[in-house]
This record gives C-alpha cells, structure tokens and sequence, in this order.
C-alpha cells in the first residue's frame, strides 16, 4: 500500500483545467487559524456538523485549525472531532471522520445518500484550489465491487467494502484534495480518499458514504 499512499498525495493538486463554479454552500474547507491554502476539503451534513475524510484528522493537530463557510464569509472554530475508531491508514478502510463546530454555519446542507450509486452514474467532486477557488470535477461512479475487479486498476484486496471509486470525465482535471465531496443526484455518495487523480483507466478511490451511514449517524 506505500505505493498508494505517495499516489494519494495527487488528491491534494487541483488541476487548472478543472471547471470553476461557484461556491456550493454546504462545501468547507478546513484551514489554518492565520489563513493560507485549504488544508482539507469537507461537507456540511447539518448546520454544526462536518464531514471529512479520518486521514486529515489523524494528520493533523486539528486544534490549529478552523472551518470555512461560503469561501471564507464564515470563519468557525471547531469545538470537537472524531473519526472512526476502525480507520486503517496503511488500507483507507472507514476512512471517514466528523467536526463539530463551535456555533452554527450559515450555509445550506447536503443529505447523505443512501445506497451507492451504479457504475456509471454521474457524479461531480467539489474541491478547492490552493488559491482559494472552487473546483467541479464530473467524475463517472464506479461500483465498489467493479472497481475492485482489476478492470479500474486495482485489486478486491485494495479496494474494500468502505470504498467506492470513479473516473474523471476530462482527462486534464484531477479529483482534488482529501475529504473533498462526491456528489450524485443532489447526496453526499463520496469523500476523496486515494489513488490518484482517476485518469488514464485507473480509477480513484473515494469514502463510500452509504456504507458508513450508521457510523455517522451513531457520532452526531
């Protein structure tokens, strides 16, 4: 897995062919106290409550950090986090994680979707650029268990049941930083986790949010 691992560090380079769109509201980045470029991407699933992926907070020293609302009109600090206990940072497995923060957001929320989508669904990946821009990606949605068929690039021992995967649909774009949405018929379905930038026939790996439903909901 070392070799996916230097591989998830492309997550975090938007490309500048990447479509700029305005910013959705219930997309946040995660920062510095003193400014500087998004460190993580997240999604407000209730008015306190942001979700991201676990490897940003097991990085990090989430204490130096706060939450930006509508591209900065909101700036919170974050008064709790957590990720789940079963995350695996060599595999990625349950990589998936939750700040509470301090006082309310003043944005729009997005509903968590409830069964994946199917290999070939339309999804979009919201992520910020290191200037402060908000990237769309299209991606097309592959299935977990087709990703993990080697037809994408990777194994059934690389891609696990917590995973989900997909492919850019401009081959010039890159899917973005870590903890980035995935979205598909208006619901959260994603968070980019690893494997690249999801061209060139190998896909990349994202959080499957409906697996991990009942985690999330077990630690609002």
């Amino acid at each position: 897995m070392n070799q996916l691992f230097v591989f998830s560090f492309l997550l975090a380079i938007a490309s500048s062919y990447a479509a700029v769109v305005p910013a959705a509201s219930y997309v946040v980045s995660i920062q510095g106290k003193d400014g500087g470029a998004p460190i993580c991407g997240g999604v407000l699933i209730n008015e306190k409550t942001v979700l991201t992926t676990a490897q940003c907070l097991a990085s990090y020293d989430i204490e130096q950090f706060v939450v930006s609302v509508n591209n900065g009109s909101q700036i919170i600090k974050i008064a709790a986090h957590t990720f789940d206990a079963a995350f695996d940072f060599v595999t990625m497995e349950n990589n998936i994680g939750i700040l509470k923060l301090a006082k309310s957001a003043k944005a729009n929320v997005i509903k968590l979707a409830q069964e994946q989508p199917k290999t070939g669904a339309s999804g979009v990946i919201y992520s910020w650029s290191t200037n402060g821009i908000l990237n769309r990606v299209d991606v097309e949605l592959i299935s977990t268990s087709d990703c993990a068929s080697g037809d994408y690039g990777w194994s059934e021992d690389e891609v696990l049941k917590t995973m989900v995967c997909g492919s850019v649909k401009n081959s010039n774009t890159c899917v973005g930083r870590f903890g980035s949405p995935v979205v598909s018929d208006n619901k959260l379905v994603g968070l980019t986790s690893w494997g690249g930038c999801g061209t060139n026939g190998q896909a990349a790996v994202f959080t499957d949010v409906p697996s991990l439903r009942s985690w999330i909901k077990s630690s609002l």
